[in-house]
């Protein structure tokens, strides 16, 4: 099994802290323990602290679209039926026009859910719209606590979270130097897609000032010609490693005698 990373921990104990708040505004509103209310909350906090705020933020958006958008069509639908046929029913109607309007599959797949959370469950679908209402305020007001305490404790912005991604990629790198076994081919390229990712966030999120765009490209174009010697070592045959080698070096020297100047 691989290792616990730091931000794996950083997310549990995130979680486990929002869980304590909604768990304490849940019962300091006075409400029945085993009501539905109360899961709704803490499910909201659950869902809601993921790996990345901009994660977060995706999937807390396509609960909530998701839920409104599902719900309303299916409490339309307990108006002129009501069985598990209405089910199938209500499960189409959310795809077909969910995809006409252009929401995307996770936002689909929550509408879906409020078919069989609001048609197959007897007390859910007495409720009907009520019901629709009570779960989306109850899921937000968990997400809305989750992405507080996401932002209050712990949170890496961006531009940091893409620093810390290049000093990660270049001590791989340094390491497939040092022995050509110590990071693989497959991880090198899995870190650095992980990068691009990153990069492409900081790239819409940031002002370019905050980038230092001007030195970012140059970092950037030496980290990826250090990468593609390095992929080059674990796949070349042994004779001609030594090329790439030196221009990994090379290109590692260059980027650190760069990031001195920044």
């Amino acid at each position: 099994m691989k290792p616990i990373s730091a931000a794996q921990i950083r997310n549990a104990l995130q979680v486990g802290f929002a869980g304590l708040i909604a768990a304490a505004i849940y019962e300091f509103a006075g409400l029945d323990a085993k009501g539905i209310e109360g899961f709704y909350i803490i499910y909201g906090v659950a869902r809601s602290l993921l790996l990345t705020p901009e994660v977060s933020f995706a999937a807390a958006r396509d609960r909530i679209v998701g839920t409104i958008f599902g719900g309303v069509i299916v409490a339309l639908l307990i108006l002129v039926l009501k069985s598990w046929l209405a089910v199938g029913i209500g499960y189409i109607l959310i795809q077909i026009l969910g995809r006409k309007i252009g929401l995307n599959q996770p936002t689909l797949m929550n509408g879906s859910i409020m078919a069989v959370l609001l048609l197959a469950v007897p007390g859910n679908t007495n409720l009907g719209g009520l019901y629709v209402f009570e779960r989306t305020i109850w899921h937000l007001v968990g997400l809305f606590i989750g992405m507080l305490i996401e932002r209050l404790f712990w949170f890496h912005s961006a531009t940091q979270r893409l620093q810390d991604s290049e000093q990660l990629l270049v001590k791989q790198l340094q390491s497939c130097l040092l022995k050509a076994e110590a990071v693989s081919s497959d991880d090198l390229i899995l870190s650095y897609a992980k990068h691009c990712k990153i990069k492409s966030i900081a790239y819409r999120d940031c002002k370019i000032d905050d980038l230092k765009f001007v030195s970012l490209n140059e970092r950037e174009e030496l980290l990826e010609i250090a990468l593609r010697h390095a992929v080059a070592l674990g796949r070349v045959p042994a004779q001609l490693r030594k090329f790439d080698q030196i221009e990994c070096s090379i290109a590692l020297a260059s980027l650190e005698k760069l990031l001195t100047n920044v």
